[in-house]
């Protein structure tokens, strides 16, 4: 008997072992608090179609992000497109205002390099 339990311990570990070798890398989200210093608006889906440059740079939080910028996918790739304006209307609220923001976003999830923002706040 106790052999039989050691092979299915010893099963248990390789598929457990093989299962985790072939799974994806586990997604990484961040939150930094920044000064949106620019929006950025394109003609075409290209970073998808709309980006917040901060003045904390999100790459420092989550090394796989581009340098300085986050995308909030107004493409409608990674989020609908009704809530990926909203979420640029409240960059450029924080930026009118000279308010800061809390900028959530994520690394499995990108254009061009660059990290989807998930979530802005807008804070006092």
């Amino acid at each position: 008997m106790l052999k039989a339990t050691a092979l299915m311990g010893f099963k248990a570990i390789s598929f457990a072992l093989l299962f985790a070798a072939s799974g994806q890398a586990l997604a990484a989200s961040a939150a930094v608090v920044a000064h949106i210093d620019r929006v950025l608006m394109t003609a075409d889906s290209t970073y998808g179609g709309c980006m917040a440059l901060l003045s904390v740079n999100p790459a420092d939080a989550l090394p796989g992000c581009g340098s300085g910028w986050v995308t909030f996918s107004c493409s409608g790739d990674f989020t609908d497109r009704v809530r990926a304006y909203r979420s640029v209307d409240l960059a450029q609220l924080a930026l009118a205002s000279g308010k800061v923001a809390q900028v959530f976003f994520r690394d499995d999830m990108k254009h061009n390099g660059y990290c989807f923002a998930d979530r802005i706040d807008v804070l006092r």
